[in-house]
């Protein structure tokens, strides 16, 4: 058996991290990127074949799913993580509807226009193995529970957590399994931007700056905070996580690969909305 894999997002953080562990461990891998310049360093991996995809831009993925059946052959596609995502942070009173569009566009429609073009190479890498080719679509723990001025990556989690669990059933009929990977707060750029306001608060009028300045200050410690948090897991090691979830020969649909998943997703089952609005106004500062 072949072992191929595709992985958007890969130019960085988890997905960079992922690319080079399963091209280390016998994985031919296909990594998505954006920029020619982390294309470039991509291509000095071994056994990593970088392709050129924006997922909100359907010709890209049209050519990106195109040079990677042409370089697969007869083979077919062993599995997909849809690792690409990008956060956008606000209060919600001056939210852009733009800037929320895009979020939805990338971390839910872009995962749906990949994977739908995949679906012929993951049936065909089904045609000739037992272990059978699978999606693993990185969710988060913000796709079940809400947080302050996050409207924008909420929704769209919240959109990708119920897309996974659908894709489960649908695809489960063509043998393609599919896993909702939660990994959790991560180390990682998009930490930083999870937290960062600073755009939409220098777009605000004056009255909106002097009323939500000390909870755009309050977000930025919080991310100062996490960042020098030696709890919070590291890209390598999700990065882990996913190579032992894509090793699996029967994954289960809903998997934390870190402590604070496991933790939100216990406290989400567990607690009244009450108890975890009193956690998040406290930790906020609301």
């Amino acid at each position: 058996m072949e072992k191929s894999v595709l992985i958007t997002g890969a130019s960085s953080g988890i997905g960079a991290c992922a690319a080079e562990l399963f091209s280390q461990n016998g994985y031919r891998v296909f990594a998505g990127y954006r920029s020619d310049t982390d294309g470039s360093k991509l291509a000095q991996i071994a056994n990593v074949t970088p392709v050129k995809v924006d997922v909100t831009v359907v010709e890209e993925i049209e050519q990106a799913i195109a040079a990677v059946s042409t370089e697969l052959e007869e083979c077919g596609l062993y599995a997909i993580i849809n690792n690409a995502g990008l956060t956008y942070t606000a209060p919600f009173e001056y939210a852009d509807e733009e800037k929320m569009r895009h979020v939805m566009d990338v971390n839910v429609w872009g995962i749906v226009r990949l994977t739908q073009g995949c679906i012929p190479l993951l049936k065909r890498f089904n045609e000739q193995n037992s272990v059978k080719s699978r999606v693993i679509n990185v969710t988060s723990w913000a796709g079940i529970m809400g947080q302050p001025f996050n409207g924008a990556y909420n929704a769209s989690k919240f959109a990708l957590v119920g897309l996974t669990e659908a894709m489960y059933y649908d695809l489960g009929l063509l043998g393609i399994h599919v896993v909702s990977a939660s990994p959790g707060v991560t180390k990682t750029r998009l930490l930083a931007r999870t937290t960062d306001a600073s755009q939409a608060y220098e777009s605000m009028p004056e009255e909106g700056k002097e009323f939500y300045k000390k909870y755009i200050d309050k977000l930025d410690s919080i991310s100062a905070s996490a960042n020098s948090s030696s709890a919070l897991a590291t890209p390598e090691k999700i990065a882990k996580g996913l190579f032992n979830l894509v090793e699996r020969k029967k994954p289960g649909l809903k998997q934390d690969l870190a402590t604070d998943a496991r933790l939100m997703n216990l406290l989400r089952r567990l607690l009244p909305f009450s108890w975890s609005s009193r956690m998040f106004k406290r930790m906020y500062k609301l």
